[in-house]
């Protein structure tokens, strides 16, 4: 692979950054989960941005969750969806990345509830 213009080794904070994020798409486009016995974390590629998708959490507060507990539904290139309310971004692709990390996904549009922020993890409340 050709060197990048930001180093001559691919040894700075960008290169190292999304060489790791290479690393995730080599290993099947997946994270391994930081909670010892739960499931691998997937990782979506979509309108080139790059996002961890962590599994449903029905436990924590949304403030502590990623984008503050939205639902998001991803839909894979080979046709699965991933549902979830704890996605986390890692920032645009820099153009010079897109060819090692194309789009795998799509973002499915989801009608949103309107919560009081700081409100009950979304995905968790039920229908009154």
């Amino acid at each position: 692979m050709p060197k990048h213009p930001c180093c001559a080794d691919e040894t700075c904070f960008d290169c190292r950054f999304w060489n790791e994020k290479v690393t995730w798409a080599t290993n099947g486009d997946t994270v391994p989960s930081r909670i010892p016995g739960s499931p691998d974390d997937h990782v979506a590629r979509a309108d080139g941005w790059h996002y961890v998708i962590r599994p449903m959490d029905h436990d924590t507060p949304a403030q502590y969750l990623g984008f503050g507990g939205r639902l998001f539904t991803f839909r894979f290139t080979d046709g699965r969806e991933v549902v979830s309310n704890n996605v986390m971004c890692q920032g645009q692709i820099p153009a010079r990345w897109r060819d090692r990390l194309p789009d795998n996904a799509v973002i499915v549009p989801t009608k949103q509830r309107t919560v009081v922020p700081f409100g009950p993890t979304e995905g968790q409340e039920t229908n009154k």
